[in-house]
């Protein structure tokens, strides 16, 4: 009977579970205040935005990998951005199959606007955990995503 109830799911005591639902609520959180401040961007355009950011001529392939999604979400959100005219794609000159993505001026901009409502955000959300719980956190979900990477 012991080991029955030891391995009965409780769902809302998975780390997964949690992990996802914190996950989409500071999505959302953080997608409303990019709208307030006249950004209508989501959490993973700027996650895409910020990765260009730090770096110069990445591929879909790339994003798609460091970003941990689909070619086909990425190829649409990478669609939408150019669009608003965030980014731009340019053929590699050593295969015409590949496009390197960079940011435009006004992708540069959105980013810089935008990176302090994200660091008081996360500040905001994490102010009344003890730095040890930080820290204990983080390093769980590392070595989960080490473990499954």
């Amino acid at each position: 009977m012991d080991r029955q109830n030891k391995n009965q799911l409780i769902l809302e005591q998975a780390i997964g579970f949690n992990v996802n639902r914190t996950a989409y609520l500071m999505s959302e959180e953080i997608g409303r205040r990019f709208r307030a401040h006249g950004y209508p961007l989501s959490a993973q355009d700027f996650g895409i935005l910020h990765l260009l950011w730090k770096n110069k001529d990445l591929t879909q392939m790339e994003i798609a990998a460091r970003m941990m999604r689909n070619k086909t979400t990425i190829t649409r959100r990478l669609n939408g951005l150019e669009n608003k005219g965030l980014l731009y794609r340019s053929p590699s000159p050593r295969d015409r199959r590949y496009f390197f993505i960079n940011l435009t001026d006004k992708g540069n901009t959105a980013v810089s606007a935008l990176s302090p409502l994200v660091a008081e955000f996360q500040q905001e959300v994490s102010s009344d955990i003890s730095d040890e719980d930080k820290t204990i956190t983080l390093n769980t979900l590392k070595k989960i995503i080490a473990k499954l990477s």
